[in-house]
C-alpha cells in the first residue's frame, strides 16, 4: 500500500497551465466580460454584475478610461 507521501511526491501529476490567454490589458478584460460567467469571478474575484456596478460607480465619480 502506498503512503500519501509516495502518492504526492513520487508520482506527481503533470502541471497544466491555467492562465493561457494571449490577450492582455483591455482585450483581456473584454474577453472576461464576454466569456463564461465563472471565468471573470475566478480571475477577478467578483461576479460580472458586481464588476459592472463598480464601473458605473467609477464613471459617476469622474474616473474614466485613460491612456498613459
Amino acid at each position: 500500500m502506498f503512503s500519501t507521501y509516495n502518492l504526492i511526491h513520487l508520482n506527481p501529476t503533470p502541471r497544466i497551465p491555467y492562465h493561457t490567454s494571449i490577450l492582455s490589458g483591455e482585450a483581456w478584460v473584454y474577453e472576461l466580460i464576454l466569456g463564461h460567467p465563472d471565468r471573470i469571478r475566478h480571475s477577478l474575484g467578483v461576479n460580472l454584475n458586481i464588476f459592472n456596478a463598480m464601473l458605473r460607480i467609477l464613471h459617476r465619480n469622474g474616473i474614466s478610461q485613460s491612456r498613459n
